[in-house]
């Protein structure tokens, strides 16, 4: 069973910066779609370096996402958005945020699941 929620903007900042450093290097992989277009892959799965959101003076603000390995990142900024929910499965580990912008286009960051996360980071001297 997985649960939807959906995140209050008043909470953006704090949420998106917890994660971040919750979840830094954690493998993700971004797609983004609309009404007009199904969706298509931005990133092949990578490690998260940093999320966030920002508020600009005038404008509703962006949130970026930064995915990649050192000297290899690549940033992807949502603008003007308008909701974000995450997805969680029973365990409560986060599987997937939505981001929706002004324009309804829609940017899907995918987590891996923890064990493959963990397979990953662990050392060999780990599994002997």
């Amino acid at each position: 069973m997985h649960y939807s929620r959906e995140i209050p903007r008043e909470g953006w900042a704090d949420y998106l910066a917890l994660l971040s450093s919750l979840s830094r290097a954690r493998r993700v992989r971004i797609d983004a779609g609309s009404a007009e277009f199904d969706e298509q892959p931005l990133s092949q799965s990578l490690p998260l370096v940093d999320i966030g959101f920002a508020e600009e003076d005038s404008a509703e603000g962006f949130i970026h996402v930064t995915v990649g390995r050192p000297g290899e990142e690549i940033t992807h900024r949502i603008l003007n958005p308008a909701c974000i929910r995450a997805d969680e499965n029973e365990s409560g580990d986060l599987e997937c945020l939505a981001f929706q912008d002004a324009e309804q286009t829609r940017t899907l960051l995918f987590f891996e699941p923890s064990e493959v996360f963990l397979e990953c980071v662990s050392s060999p001297a780990d599994s002997l």
